[in-house]
């Protein structure tokens, strides 16, 4: 049977109706790899529950997750805040922070009074855990570089923790400051039992010697086995970290003093070498228990070291003994080179608990005369 011809304009038909049905094909497969893209986004956001919050220190901080389990108390909400971000952060490879936790969310403070909050940065891996703390209304309640959160004035105000290395990541505790004092019975300073060995006090296992509790004259344990090898633990996590925290003073006997605190009260009266340094038989030196750090002068405050300890002393069962902001309670000046070893479960609580020791256990610490 002969070949039919095609004409030229069949052809061209042809060709026609092949070019749309491959322009056709084309577009729909264009159309099913963009649905699959956008249902894939879409699950992406479903399987993330979100709260948007924005800090009140700043009204462009992006929005954050937030899980939050709150228990009432007195003074303030006990909680733990989980704060994470969830767009713009660094790459999650385990080096950068990608969530905080703080204790609490919220507090109530009377004017003067100091809480702080314990910070915990997420993952374990991150690199550089380094805060940056600020306060919505510092003429409410201002807070330090290392957290320490202290009521100014009556009213409501915002403190907010981000992350230095990944600051889209953040946290917030919401502060109440009143005018009157703190009614919680947890701080009052009311005398609590105690017990009394040979001349030493002991309250809740601890051994005492501030201002109303002193030791006897031939008291001389030398410097405490534990406590020197809790320091030594300290001080080597401490250089782990290009960091030189060193004992500059740890035992005293009663006589060595004796013989500071006269030589102080030669130089400067006896009224002011009381606020800052002890009468012989009331001095935390001659417990054993406590040490004095590096230079011993305030500018010690000032360093890398001292902003490490606060964070990690309890870790080691060791507190800040003689705190800034409890001169009045503790009856001496701010010392941040002074620390008392307290068993790392007691520092921890006394720690979290934003106390000095004479808080903590309800004691006072004042001369009878």
């Amino acid at each position: 049977m002969p070949n039919k011809r095609v004409s030229q304009q069949t052809y061209k038909r042809r060709r026609m109706v092949a070019l749309a049905v491959i322009i056709l094909l084309l577009i729909i497969i264009i159309c099913l790899i963009s649905s699959a893209c956008s249902n894939k986004s879409s699950n992406t956001v479903k399987g993330k529950s979100t709260i948007s919050t924005t800090p009140a220190s700043s009204a462009t901080q992006p929005f954050s997750s937030v899980s939050t389990a709150t228990s009432s108390a007195s003074q303030k909400t006990s909680s733990t805040v989980t704060t994470t971000a969830i767009s713009g952060t660094l790459p999650d490879d385990g080096s950068n922070v990608q969530s905080i936790e703080l204790s609490f969310n919220s507090v109530t403070l009377s004017i003067g009074e100091s809480q702080m909050p314990i910070v915990t940065m997420g993952p374990d891996t991150a690199e550089d855990k380094s805060e940056k703390w600020s306060s919505s209304d510092a003429s409410i309640a201002s807070v330090d570089d290392v957290g320490n959160i202290t009521g100014v004035k009556a009213g409501t105000c915002y403190i907010t923790v981000a992350s230095v290395n990944n600051p889209r990541v953040y946290a917030e505790v919401k502060v109440t400051v009143t005018d009157s004092a703190s009614t919680s019975s947890n701080t009052s300073l009311s005398n609590t039992a105690a017990t009394n060995s040979g001349g030493v006090t002991t309250i809740q296992g601890i051994v005492i010697a501030n201002k109303s509790y002193p030791l006897p004259q031939g008291y001389d344990p030398g410097l405490d086995a534990t406590t020197k090898s809790q320091f030594d633990a300290l001080s080597a996590a401490a250089a782990a970290e290009g960091l030189n925290i060193y004992l500059a003073s740890g035992y005293r006997s009663y006589s060595t003093q004796e013989r500071i605190y006269n030589n102080y009260v030669a130089n400067y009266g006896q009224e002011s070498a009381d606020t800052f340094s002890a009468r012989p038989g009331y001095s935390e030196h001659q417990t054993g228990l406590a040490i004095d750090l590096n230079s011993i002068d305030d500018s010690f405050a000032d360093t890398p070291e001292y902003t490490w300890l606060v964070k990690h002393a309890h870790e080691y069962g060791f507190i800040i003994r003689y705190p800034a902001d409890k001169v009045s309670i503790t009856g001496y000046k701010y010392e941040p080179w002074h620390i008392r070893y307290l068993g790392v479960d007691t520092a921890t609580a006394v720690y979290k608990s934003g106390k000095c020791l004479e808080e903590y256990l309800g004691i006072n610490s004042q001369y009878a005369n």
